[in-house]
């Protein structure tokens, strides 16, 4: 049913290669690339508010979903991204409960969802709907120390002091 990685750490481990065979598309149709929202415009089509939500949701990429089974002892692992909890459902079939998350940046409306798999409760599946509209708050490009303070500096976010 899925096609998965199975990772033996506990935690984010940097070391371990991603491949995109390592993830599921969860889309049910064929993969169509959008040109950028700014590029886009929503046609005013003759129909009911609740499907011309679901067109304008698919336009900004709302829909796309994708999901990763990953062996873990923790059920929240370290994406980079800050998330807060809305919700927790108990699942049909299923002896383990649902966690919903919202991506906790301001105007960002990414979900994921997370939970056990049935089969296997090693594994955990975790969903993620949307597309992030900003970095992660964890990404460092780039770091360099000053020789005469010590202090570090990331690139982008502070200049580098002038040697005198």
């Amino acid at each position: 049913m899925f096609s998965y990685h199975s990772q033996q750490t506990s935690a984010f481990d940097i070391s371990v290669p991603f491949d995109i065979t390592d993830c599921v598309t969860l889309d049910d149709g064929p993969l169509i690339e959008f040109p950028p929202i700014a590029q886009r415009s929503i046609p005013n089509l003759p129909c009911s508010s609740s499907s011309r939500v679901e067109v304008e949701k698919e336009k900004a990429g709302e829909n796309h979903r994708i999901a990763f089974r990953t062996r873990s002892e923790v059920d929240i692992m370290d994406d980079g991204y800050k998330w807060r909890k809305y919700g927790k459902k108990t699942v049909k079939n299923s002896p383990n409960p649902r966690n919903y998350y919202r991506c906790s940046t301001d105007g960002c409306s990414v979900k994921k969802r997370v939970e056990r798999a049935r089969d296997d409760p090693s594994y955990v599946i975790t969903t993620y709907e949307g597309t992030h509209n900003h970095t992660s708050p964890s990404v460092v490009y780039y770091t360099a120390q000053d020789d005469d303070s010590g202090r570090f500096f990331v690139s982008g976010c502070q200049d580098l002091p002038q040697s005198s």
